[in-house]
């Protein structure tokens, strides 16, 4: 049976697929490129014949606003690019096109949080990519060592005219047993302490408050056009083995 793997970093992220069927599984990885491909491992030993990476991104392109989703053809990283599958993207895209706002650009991974508004422009102007993750190249390297389809759908969650604030990064730095854990259908996926950022460093930082409102609305705006993604692309998003073949 064709069996598509999905790491998506946090728990938000994958509560946005929905109710799953026997052809998905998932896999809350937690943040960073380590724990995405440790995520990817795990689901292709557990029987994934394909891996998507799902979930937000910030934007890099000034034109990209909060929501839009980003189905690149490839995945770019220092030193380093991967391609989607064309097949399985060109099914995703028609499915979304025209009812969701769409680009195709390049997404870029980067080692460190890409925070910064001028960070943000400096990428643009290096790499050409609309889009920045920290996890996709990692699950990209995985399905190529392994011969499996891969595709990415990311949503944006900060434009490229967002500086994130200081203590929202001090969050997801703080100390936390990383973990990784995969769920069959029907199930909810676990690891989501794993994977949040910690509030300490939240409730410390008063003069951040004002900006992390913002960014709360805009999780609730991705969040919501994930769920547009899943439900309107429907099976042709978990069926890359199937489109492939």
């Amino acid at each position: 049976m064709s069996v598509t793997g999905v790491v998506a970093a946090l728990d938000f992220e994958a509560r946005s697929l929905g109710k799953r069927n026997d052809s998905t599984m998932v896999s809350v990885s937690g943040i960073g490129a380590d724990n995405a491909a440790r995520a990817a491992r795990s689901l292709a030993a557990g029987g994934a014949t394909a891996l998507l990476s799902w979930g937000v991104a910030g934007a890099l392109d000034p034109a990209l606003c909060c929501g839009t989703a980003v189905l690149p053809g490839e995945v770019l990283e220092r030193g380093r690019q991967f391609q989607t599958d064309p097949l399985w993207r060109e099914g995703v895209a028609s499915a979304l096109q025209g009812r969701v706002a769409l680009h195709s650009g390049a997404l870029y991974t980067s080692e460190v949080a890409v925070a910064a508004a001028a960070h943000k422009a400096r990428l643009f102007q290096h790499t050409g990519a609309v889009a920045v993750d920290m996890e996709s190249a990692a699950i990209a390297a995985v399905a190529a060592e392994l011969a499996l389809p891969f595709l990415v759908l990311r949503v944006i969650l900060d434009t490229a005219h967002d500086s994130l604030p200081d203590s929202v990064l001090r969050s997801f730095q703080a100390p936390a047993s990383a973990g990784s854990a995969t769920s069959p259908a029907g199930t909810s996926p676990a690891g989501a302490s794993a994977a949040a950022p910690r509030i300490w460093p939240l409730l410390c930082a008063p003069g951040d408050w004002g900006g992390l409102l913002r960014l709360a609305l805009r999780y609730r705006t991705a969040g919501r056009a994930l769920g547009a993604c899943r439900r309107l692309a429907g099976p042709t998003l978990m069926a890359a083995a199937r489109i492939d073949s």
